[in-house]
């Protein structure tokens, strides 16, 4: 696993990401609302918001029922790391971690300002905040779930070292939850 890419805890990454990317669209939020006049939820444009608003939450969660039992799957097939003393916490690691939150608070940031001062839609940003909560239950309700049940933790080459396409066809990787003792018994 020497010239693979980097491995990082899916737990660790998506709950960063979520976190991040609610942090960035909280800050968005507090100065798209002082900055303006309204929220625009007065007639027809309100109307459009709030359906927007609400529809995307609910594809969004209906997305993450729908895909439960293909990621339940997935997890089940993970492919135990021989050597996992390979998958200590490194620099590359948390670089890619780091990226990865970046990136999704940059998008917030971009989506959140741009969707309230481009196209006077303040509630879409708020929108995508909601999905960022709803992943952040998703993970919560199935991966960590599953990894305290399995008593392992679950793995996967960072997206932003992969690229998304390679990502979601990398398999998972397993490691014992407890951590391994490198002494020898007598």
């Amino acid at each position: 696993m020497a010239c693979a890419p980097p491995l990082v805890r899916v737990v660790v990454a998506e709950l960063g990401e979520c976190l991040s990317g609610l942090l960035a669209g909280m800050a968005a939020d507090g100065l798209i609302f002082f900055t303006t006049d309204g929220l625009g939820l007065v007639g027809t444009v309100g109307r459009i918001q709030i359906i927007c608003f609400v529809g995307l939450a609910l594809l969004w969660a209906v997305n993450f029922l729908v895909s439960r039992p293909r990621q339940l799957r997935a997890f089940g097939s993970a492919v135990p790391v021989e050597d996992p003393s390979v998958l200590r916490p490194n620099e590359e690691q948390t670089r890619h971690l780091r990226r990865g939150r970046v990136r999704v608070a940059a998008f917030v940031l971009l989506v959140t300002l741009g969707s309230a001062y481009v196209l006077q839609f303040p509630f879409f940003g708020l929108g995508i905040q909601l999905v960022l909560c709803l992943g952040l239950v998703h993970t919560w309700r199935t991966t960590f779930r599953w990894e305290r049940r399995h008593g392992v933790h679950l793995w996967k080459p960072a997206l932003s070292a992969v690229g998304r396409e390679n990502w979601r066809r990398s398999p998972y990787y397993a490691t014992p939850s407890r951590p391994i003792s490198l002494a020898h018994n007598s």
